[in-house]
C-alpha cells in the first residue's frame, strides 16, 4: 500500500504541475496577444494626435489670414469693390 499511494501522490503531482504549466502559457500568450494589441492601438492614437496637430495648425494659418487686411481686400475686390478714382 506504501508504493501505491506513493504513485498516486507523484501522479497527482506531475498532473497538477502539468495543469499549472498549461496554465501559465495560456496567460503568457493572452498577455502577447494584449501587448500587441495595445501597441497597434497606441500607434493608431498617436498618427491620430499628429493628424490632428497638423489640423490645428493649418486652421490657425487660416484664421490668421482670415483676420488679415489682405483677406477683407480680397473678399472686397471679389465682391466688385472698386477703388474710387482721384
Amino acid at each position: 500500500m506504501d508504493e501505491q499511494k506513493k504513485n498516486r501522490v507523484a501522479a497527482a503531482v506531475t498532473v497538477n504541475v502539468i495543469v499549472l504549466v498549461a496554465i501559465l502559457v495560456a496567460v503568457i500568450i493572452y498577455q502577447l496577444a494584449e501587448i500587441v494589441i495595445f501597441n497597434a492601438r497606441k500607434n493608431e492614437l498617436l498618427s491620430e494626435i499628429a493628424k490632428y496637430e497638423q489640423l490645428i495648425e493649418q486652421g490657425e494659418t487660416d484664421l490668421e489670414y482670415l483676420q488679415s487686411e489682405q483677406y477683407l481686400l480680397d473678399l472686397a475686390l471679389k465682391l466688385g469693390y472698386t477703388f474710387p478714382k482721384d
